[in-house]
């Protein structure tokens, strides 16, 4: 998926962790002390399940699949586990705990913590591609029609688009604050009728318009190729009206337009739910549960495994409850009448003539 560079990076050196000497002639280390380290065992499925949001059965698999990036690759003595890693970074996404608490409960230095996340983080967007996937074969989008179809009575959707926040520690930029005066990233997601993810792009400043992050992002160019099966996205008025993305009618005149409005809002409401149910599993990425203390760089990197995350837990049916604490999201302004295009309105009508009058 995207993740825009569009910010300045940082590149910060290794941090070491030290261990403190005398500075007397006769120096004499001191005794480094190991805490305890995470671990599966001990905890009952319950615990496993609060604590990291998933099931031991499915931690395990995700461990195998991303052990070889995360496993040491020394044989030193009380090397961190890559075991411990994974815990320590589904405990920091589920918990939006600072770092230091996320450290002192994993029997790792704060330090440790930092470039472990970063290496976990790699490793599980390394499966990108195998988690989030735009579909293009007819078999496939068909699937997804049909599950729109079903919970909505709107046909032919490929899928609900819409943009989320996520509150960041304020960079130097200014252009990361939004409409609501706090900085944060403006996330794009596409998902299908059961909350799978199908395509996202993270990385925008706060301030970005939703409709331009859409305008230039490689799923406008998937959707106006030409390659795709008949079909469309369904979007707010955030977004233009066009052949491939239906919009609701303002002000809607008679029974059949209610009618439309009323089945493009149950369908799109799936993406509104996909977002309360990524934020209510992964705190780290709501302001209820505080702001990413990362550069924006990083804050993508983060955004992208938990929405990888969240399509492995969809897969899996482990459902979670919304919170019904989770912050407000920033006004977006609607587009103006005027940009909405001739095709999209004749398709629209047609939409409305053929199945809603």
């Amino acid at each position: 998926m995207e993740l825009r560079a569009m910010f300045h990076i940082h590149k910060q050196g290794s941090q070491q962790d030290l261990l403190q000497q005398d500075s007397s002639q006769n120096q004499k280390h001191r005794e480094r002390i190991f805490r305890p380290r995470i671990s599966l065992f001990g905890l009952n499925e319950e615990e496993v399940r609060s604590r990291y949001r998933f099931s031991t059965e499915v931690i395990l698999e995700l461990y195998e699949q991303i052990q070889q990036d995360i496993e040491p690759n020394c044989e030193r003595n009380h090397a961190v586990p890559g075991m411990v890693k994974l815990l320590s970074a589904l405990h920091y996404f589920s918990s939006a705990s600072f770092q230091g608490t996320v450290s002192a409960l994993s029997g790792i230095s704060q330090p440790s913590f930092s470039r472990h996340l970063t290496q976990v983080l790699k490793a599980i967007n390394k499966l990108t591609p195998q988690y989030i996937v735009f579909p293009s074969d007819k078999a496939s989008v068909q699937a997804i029609k049909d599950g729109f179809y079903k919970i909505s009575s709107f046909p032919d959707v490929l899928g609900a688009i819409d943009c989320t926040h996520v509150a960041l520690s304020p960079p130097t930029e200014d252009i990361y604050r939004n409409s609501k005066n706090f900085h944060s990233l403006n996330v794009q997601m596409v998902c299908a009728s059961d909350m799978r993810i199908l395509n996202l792009v993270a990385g925008y400043p706060g301030s970005t318009h939703d409709s331009y992050i859409l305008e230039n992002s490689s799923l406008n160019s998937i959707l106006t190729s030409g390659n795709l099966p008949r079909g469309w996205l369904l979007g707010d008025d955030a977004y233009p009206l066009t052949e491939r993305l239906l919009t609701p009618i303002a002000n809607p005149k008679n029974a059949a337009e209610k009618k439309y409005n009323e089945a493009h809002c149950t369908a799109h409401s799936v993406i509104e739910r996909t977002f309360g149910s990524l934020k209510s599993r992964f705190r780290c990425l709501d302001r209820s549960g505080g702001v990413l203390q990362y550069s924006p760089e990083k804050g993508a990197q983060i955004i992208l495994a938990c929405c990888i995350l969240h399509n492995l837990a969809v897969s899996r049916n482990l459902d979670v409850d919304i919170l019904e604490d989770l912050d407000a999201p920033p006004p977006v302004a609607a587009i103006p009448e005027e940009e909405n295009t001739e095709v999209g309105k004749q398709t629209r009508l047609q939409v409305l003539n053929r199945y809603f009058t």
